[in-house]
């Protein structure tokens, strides 16, 4: 493997499981995930010069990818939406692929995926506006840090933080009931 090709790949293997797993919240299928995920893998290769001794952070591949996700949102004229995943999407996200340099990453226990696949919460994201639900998914699916989410979106690190606290309240609001009706249901009460 050639010299630029090694230095890629090492530079791209911490930020392809998380890619993945943003991908699949920015568009609506998986092959449209999959095809997301290899466009922004493409139009970095092409920027991509060790040479120059440019720093590239885990931020510089999910600029590329909300970007394309942007483009394509805009030329199909829909939003980008939060698309809740089946299980067996979100197997084939955190279990092993079969690209190989990329196979070993870890997998999420059971009680994960039912949290993460419950349709209320899901729901709940959805309802969200949208910039305060890219900036849950940059972070929990994303794995990113709120410096490295207002390099991606272009904003003060400031309206990060500012965003993440309306949504998180956000979402508090929206789950206050279902967590009412849950404890109810197993009590036994009305």
């Amino acid at each position: 493997m050639e010299p630029r090709a090694r230095a890629f790949f090492e530079l791209i293997r911490p930020h392809l499981r998380r890619l993945n797993v943003v991908a699949r919240h920015y568009v609506k299928s998986e092959e449209d995930a999959n095809d997301l995920v290899q466009e922004t893998l493409l139009r970095a290769w092409r920027a991509f010069s060790p040479a120059e001794g440019t720093t590239y952070e885990g931020a510089w591949f999910f600029t590329i990818l909300r970007n394309i996700a942007a483009e394509w949102g805009r030329a199909a004229g829909r939003r980008i939406r939060l698309v809740p995943l089946s299980e067996t999407q979100l197997t084939e996200v955190v279990g092993t692929e079969p690209w190989e340099p990329f196979a070993q990453y870890p997998t999420l226990d059971e009680e994960r995926f039912r949290e993460f696949l419950d349709q209320r919460i899901a729901a709940a994201l959805d309802a969200l506006d949208p910039s305060f639900r890219e900036v849950l998914i940059l972070s929990v699916a994303g794995g990113m840090t709120y410096r490295e989410i207002a390099v991606v979106l272009g904003c003060p690190i400031g309206t990060v933080m500012s965003r993440m606290g309306r949504a998180r309240r956000a979402l508090r609001e929206r789950l206050a009931q279902y967590a009412q009706e849950h404890v109810r249901m197993r009590s036994g009460g009305p």
